[in-house]
């Protein structure tokens, strides 16, 4: 099975880079992802609309993902669920947008790195501010949709992403973890005081996940000084791997909403591919076993990643 293969490997050999960010580089690529957005600028459906509009150029990023060395491909699938998609009129879509994120990863894979992995990724389905607590009837619902989906389409284990309360890990490990397929968490907006976004410990969020399997725990979508100091603090709590994929020079654009402008602006000057090197130096110093990149990081990023393995 391909989770096995997949655990081996997280648990043997050389770390594992992930690869960078979807959204933004698809903004990057010319694709607009800004459909649903609201008057006081909250992200609507995100990349999920680039299943509709572009899928051509998800596949290419996937692809240059990999030819430049990444390890793992992260579906398209962050916010194909009903209710990010009902924004903007398309939730009787989201079972076959978060299909064809699947299968358009994994063809990609098959065809240009057939031992690399793909990671079927989900975010909860928040339907204002991700600072507000989840409906967890909507996270339960929408999770177990996408799992499914994605383990159809092949993936090698579900990514249930950008969570930032303990409570909603607990609830997201529990919702993906009957489609029997490894599960890796991936921790939203981590501090550089060492906590969760809310102030939660990662020994208070190891000890809410104790007797379930969950493969890595993974910081991601946060600063990389962030993760400096809280990945060691992870590390100490949990006994199984971790890993990072920060975000980097991605924040709000001048540009008005009603004017059409993105959401999102991205710096990749200040934030380059080296800085972030340096940091996942670092980080696999501290015995991280997966490093990728998240919001505004490149191609050329993860290459500079690759270079360190």
């Amino acid at each position: 099975m391909s989770g096995n293969r997949f655990l081996e490997r997280l648990d043997s050999g050389p770390p594992l880079v992930m690869d960078g960010a979807t959204g933004s580089e698809l903004q990057r690529r010319g694709v607009y992802v800004s459909h649903g957005v609201s008057e006081d600028r909250v992200l609507g459906a995100w990349s999920a609309t680039a299943m509709r509009d572009a899928p051509d150029v998800v596949r290419e990023g996937h692809e240059d993902y990999l030819k430049v060395g990444a390890d793992i491909l992260i579906t398209n699938s962050f916010w194909t669920n009903s209710v990010k998609l009902g924004l903007v009129g398309l939730e009787d879509q989201a079972e076959a947008y978060t299909r064809m994120a699947g299968e358009i990863a994994v063809e990609a894979r098959d065809r240009l790195k057939p031992d690399a992995f793909v990671a079927g990724g989900m975010a909860p389905p928040h339907g204002g501010r991700p600072e507000v607590p989840v409906d967890r009837e909507d996270l339960a619902r929408e999770f177990a949709m996408q799992a499914r989906e994605l383990a159809a389409a092949g993936v090698d284990f579900i990514l249930p992403e950008y969570v930032g309360w303990i409570e909603d890990c607990v609830t997201a490990v529990d919702t993906v973890s009957n489609i029997g397929l490894p599960v890796v968490l991936g921790v939203r907006h981590v501090t550089e005081t060492g906590t969760m976004q809310h102030g939660e410990s990662f020994e208070d969020l190891v000890a809410a996940l104790d007797g379930r399997e969950v493969a890595a725990i993974l910081l991601m979508c946060s600063s990389a000084e962030a993760i400096d100091v809280c990945l060691p603090r992870l590390a100490a709590a949990f006994d199984g791997p971790v890993g990072a994929y920060p975000n980097t020079g991605y924040g709000e654009s001048d540009e008005s909403v009603e004017d059409g402008g993105h959401f999102h602006s991205i710096d990749t000057t200040s934030h380059g591919p080296d800085r972030l090197a340096g940091h996942a130096r670092r980080w696999f110093d501290d015995g991280a076993r997966i490093v990728g990149g998240c919001c505004a990081t490149t191609p050329d990023h993860i290459a500079a990643v690759r270079e360190l393995v």
